[in-house]
């Protein structure tokens, strides 16, 4: 009896580390797909009216630059008005973020794959803080601008690659609810003709410009 127990035991034992050994298998096999080359969390999302909507995460996003008061010739698209607004106000800073896949995908292959998404926030240039201590210099003050450039050649209502959407800010100063996107002809034959590469301003962002 003593020895058919000592069997039914380690029957017992090896049904268990097999079992074990399954479930390693299993959650090895979860975390490489989660975290596999190939898996993109980070693409456009839009709702039932083909609006776009912003990234909860944007800010988790790899940040590629800062602008300061970028003004284009006035016979560009948007030149004159971008002018007027700089001159209006003490300059301001525009932030550029772009989603993690999108990034190393450009690293690898210098080429913007679909569902690149480039974010573009507007701060004004402010010069007196709260506790009165600077004497010189301009910091980011409050946001007056958030924008977005995308590239999905599935995106609804279709057109070119690259898409461009200005997004209206809500009373605390916040990217407030979707955007349509901007006319083709707006914004994409500007960038496309000036743009360092692929309709994007690599010039101006060193991250993606300079090869370390």
């Amino acid at each position: 009896m003593s020895h058919l127990k000592s069997v039914r035991s380690l029957g017992w034992i090896r049904i268990a580390s097999l079992v074990l050994a399954l479930s390693g298998l299993g959650w090895m096999a979860t975390a490489i797909s989660a975290d596999g080359p190939n898996e993109s969390k980070h693409k456009p999302q839009y709702n039932s009216n083909g609006e776009l909507l912003v990234p909860k995460d944007y800010r988790s996003w790899i940040f590629v630059g800062t602008n300061l008061s970028p003004v284009y010739k006035k016979d560009l698209p948007g030149g004159q008005i971008r002018r007027e607004i700089e001159e209006a106000q003490p300059g301001s800073f525009h932030q550029i973020y772009i989603n993690p896949e999108a990034y190393r995908i450009y690293l690898e292959t210098q080429k913007f794959p679909d569902s690149t998404m480039l974010i573009m926030e507007v701060y004004s240039a402010g010069t007196k803080d709260t506790k009165g201590f600077l004497t010189a210099g301009k910091f980011e003050d409050k946001r007056v601008g958030f924008e977005m450039a995308v590239k999905d050649s599935g995106r609804p209502g279709g057109g070119v690659p690259w898409a461009y959407y200005n997004f209206k800010l809500d009373k605390k100063l916040r990217p407030a609810g979707t955007a349509q996107a901007k006319p083709d002809g707006k914004c994409y034959d500007c960038h496309l003709k000036h743009a360092g590469d692929d309709n994007v301003w690599v010039q101006f962002y060193p991250v993606l410009r300079d090869r370390d």
